[in-house]
């Protein structure tokens, strides 16, 4: 994947339902020069121009985010350049301001610009059209001629958008979720977003947040103990009934501890879960509420594969994490087991000297 492309890793994502050969949902007529490249299917862009020399521009579906909330859109943007940094080893620098145009085919757009050296090389806009999300990069030695001529040709059907399929990434671009039936993204809150969280997902029966913490120095072998009071300290929780804690290997590689615990809230008895996630040298802690909970989350990790911006070798050395388990059964089952091999023995050795 093109390193434009892979921008569509630091928003959390929802693609087209429609097979991986299926058209475009937009049309553009590009500019004098340009041409429109064959979308990249499951995780590419969802449309793409090639202009003289190097420059590209790249649309990319992501999940919705409130455009009247200019810190999360700005944060979205700023992280995006910083992720191209990081991926290309350049040294974009990302305006101060973020600005607002409004296009004559009714599209209004988002943006930063982003320089190298003082001079203009990147534009990059959030924007919606018939119901869809996106994120816009234009690389280019003239943003600001291209980015209105590109923007302003956009065309839509005119209909609002068929549902996503099955596939959300974290804004981070670390955690690619295969979405159960009914499962979808949503816009975290601005508090959310303050909190560290990278995805925020809503189904029937159940909410999940993911937030990433990257300064936390917990040990490993205590985990399971923060979890346990992360669950009993949850809102509306009572802390008896909290259970033992539970453990997956998650799809993706990395251990998944999780408790849960019975709350209630104005809509009547629930489920609060408390879970976390060791990536690379830091974590993801899960907090999901809702009569399904455990299910949604069990399928969510049960189906979790590295997103476009995860390192496999790194994820790979993801601290393991150990539970305690209740073993008084396998003490007793053990303790059984000695006492009818014991009981065998006499009895064969009875039956050799029987006739001593």
């Amino acid at each position: 994947m093109s390193p434009a492309a892979a921008l569509i890793a630091l928003s959390v994502a929802a693609f087209p339902a429609s097979a991986m050969d299926a058209a475009a949902p937009f049309s553009i007529e590009p500019p004098p020069g340009w041409s429109q490249q064959l979308s990249s299917g499951d995780g590419g862009p969802i449309l793409a121009l090639k202009g003289p020399e190097q420059s590209s521009f790249v649309l990319a579906r992501i999940a919705p985010v409130s455009l009247e909330n200019r810190a999360a859109v700005r944060g979205l943007l700023t992280e995006a350049v910083n992720g191209i940094n990081a991926r290309e080893r350049l040294g974009y620098r990302a305006a101060a301001n973020l600005e607002t145009a409004t296009y004559g085919n009714g599209l209004t757009a988002r943006f930063i610009r982003a320089d190298i050296d003082g001079r203009p090389r990147l534009a990059l806009a959030v924007m919606e059209l018939d119901g869809v999300y996106m994120l816009g990069t234009l690389r280019s030695a003239v943003p600001d001629t291209l980015l209105p001529a590109i923007l302003g040709a956009l065309k839509g059907s005119g209909m609002p958008a068929a549902a996503v399929s099955a596939v959300a990434l974290s804004s981070d671009g670390e955690l690619r979720f295969r979405l159960p039936s009914g499962v979808r993204p949503r816009p975290p809150s601005e508090q959310e977003l303050k909190a560290g969280c990278v995805a925020a997902l809503s189904g029937p029966g159940a909410q999940l947040l993911v937030m990433k913490l990257t300064d936390d120095d917990t040990p490993a072998q205590r985990r399971a103990a923060v979890v346990k009071s992360t669950v009993r300290a949850g809102p509306g929780v009572d802390p008896k009934s909290a259970g033992p804690v539970e453990y997956i290997l998650s799809t993706a590689g990395p251990d998944f501890i999780y408790a849960v615990a019975r709350c209630a809230d104005a809509a009547g008895p629930s489920l609060y879960l408390a879970g976390y996630m060791p990536w690379g040298y830091w974590g993801y802690s899960f907090l999901a509420k809702g009569p399904q909970a455990p299910e949604m989350t069990r399928e969510l990790l049960s189906s979790l594969s590295l997103g476009p911006s995860a390192v496999p070798k790194l994820v790979a050395a993801s601290p393991r994490l150990s539970v305690r388990r209740d073993l008084s059964w396998v003490a007793s089952w053990s303790s059984n087991l000695i006492l009818a091999l014991l009981a065998v023995v006499v009895v064969w050795f009875w039956w050799r000297n029987r006739g001593d």
